[in-house]
């Protein structure tokens, strides 16, 4: 009867990053959790909604009122661990902390260590949200 044939090999996607030089579908494991449950398309528009709306909110920071800054920051701090951004998360989640305190202000250097943490992970976040 002959050999048996081969079999198939199914790839698996790749799912090392950084050094190895492979990368998977998702930037990060905070994505891939929220395209298993929301399905990739609903998942890459929420991440295209944050790509758009985080240098606006960031903006508005600068000119809220301190109750509308610490909801913000909230906000931001929320959306942010969803989008897999840790470091950002944990930096808004101080800024909201420090708002919490009497007199305590928000700073330009508040503002700009932000901005600095997305822009850290806006390419990887853009490039699966096909922006």
């Amino acid at each position: 009867a002959g050999p048996a044939p081969p079999e198939k090999s199914v790839a698996a996607a790749p799912v090392f990053g950084g050094d190895w030089g492979v990368s998977s579908t998702h930037p990060n494991e905070s994505i891939a959790a929220l395209a298993s449950a929301l399905g990739e398309e609903s998942t890459r528009e929420v991440v295209k909604l944050f790509l758009r709306e985080f240098p606006e909110v960031a903006r508005s920071l600068r000119r809220a009122s301190r109750e509308d800054q610490a909801r913000l920051a909230h906000g931001l701090k929320s959306s942010a661990h969803h989008m897999g951004a840790m470091e950002l998360s944990r930096r808004m989640a101080a800024i909201e902390k420090k708002l919490s305190k009497g007199s305590a202000t928000l700073t330009a250097e508040d503002i700009s260590g932000a901005i600095a943490d997305f822009g850290s992970v806006e390419p990887a976040l853009r490039r699966y949200a096909g922006k």
